[in-house]
């Protein structure tokens, strides 16, 4: 068990939590005004709450704000031996559902809103349509939820784009690098010369970098190993949410995305399903931001930062 912790201590809070199969989890607390609202922030695969500190740390000016580290990565547990035990999706709801139930315990408020990028939004999705009633128990007062991985249905005009591009990041992510002897800035300059990292400031990349990489002795290895990133890209790519989501049924989801328009010419299916999440989901919003990608939170992140405090302090947004 590491000690690891993606949001240091002169910033948050940390609690471990247990997961229902014995897994430490990592949850954070950045305080916020009191009596204010409270907001549970989820990250996207491959990446830690500590991640999106200038984001978290701009959302505690107006409320509390808990994050998490889900299994696999950041400060949570999860080796590459036991991959394919916390990547199937029971074990993801369960996780999610978990942290949540912690989050709004510590708080002491009733009905947290929750905030996810990629990954963890779907994790939610994925318990609201399959454990309903489980879901309906958190009592969530709204969900922001920034592009989550819907596979397209057979048929669909993204589907040949994301078989191929499935085949592609997987074999990628399998050969990527684990180790950065150099430590986070030897990450950050590695990371920085990835296309997916060109319109990321710079602070946010050593964000990133500092947040994912732990430090065992002389060595320093990605706490997400590309095994484990592997297996959640996995265990989304295939149609498990995007044919159920029709029957979601809670509170408000408000879908952010990329620009939809763009993605839909180079078939970007990540920010291409956008589209058919919000016409899939009753009552539900969509942001688009133009020229914007996946990692719009990032990209934008006082555009982001402005849409996740209107969600946080407006009633129904």
């Amino acid at each position: 068990m590491s000690d690891f912790v993606s949001l240091p201590a002169d910033i948050a809070e940390c609690r471990r939590i247990a997961s229902p199969a014995g897994r430490r989890l990592a949850l954070y607390r950045l305080r916020g005004p009191r009596n204010g609202p409270a907001l549970l922030f989820g990250h996207a695969n491959g990446f830690a709450a500590g991640s999106y500190a200038t984001i978290l740390k701009g959302l505690a000016r107006s409320c509390d704000v808990f994050a998490f580290d889900a299994a696999g990565h950041g400060g949570a547990d999860g080796t590459i031996g036991d991959v394919g035990k916390f990547c199937a999706a029971d074990a993801i709801m369960d996780d999610v559902e978990a942290i949540a139930r912690a989050a709004r315990e510590w708080s002491g408020i009733a009905r947290l809103r929750y905030a996810a990028h990629s990954l963890c939004g779907a994790a939610m999705i994925a318990l609201a349509l399959f454990r309903p009633e489980r879901f309906a128990d958190l009592d969530l007062a709204g969900l922001m939820l920034f592009e989550p991985p819907l596979y397209p249905l057979d048929g669909h005009p993204l589907r040949p784009f994301a078989d191929e591009h499935q085949q592609r990041r997987v074999a990628r992510t399998l050969a990527r690098r684990s180790e950065f002897n150099g430590g986070p800035g030897e990450l950050a300059g590695y990371l920085a010369a990835r296309e997916m990292f060109a319109d990321f400031p710079r602070d946010a990349i050593a964000e990133h970098a500092r947040a994912t990489l732990r430090q065992d002795g002389d060595t320093w290895r990605l706490a997400c190993a590309p095994q484990i990133e592997a297996g959640f890209f996995l265990s989304l790519g295939r149609p498990l949410l995007s044919p159920a989501l029709p029957r979601y049924r809670g509170p408000k989801i408000h879908f952010v995305a990329g620009d939809i328009d763009a993605a839909k010419a180079k078939g970007d299916w990540v920010t291409g399903m956008m589209e058919y999440a919000r016409a899939s989901v009753a009552g539900s919003a969509l942001t688009a931001l133009p020229g914007r990608s996946h990692m719009m939170i990032f990209e934008d992140r006082a555009r982001c930062l402005a849409l996740l405090e209107n969600f946080a302090n407006t009633s129904g947004s």
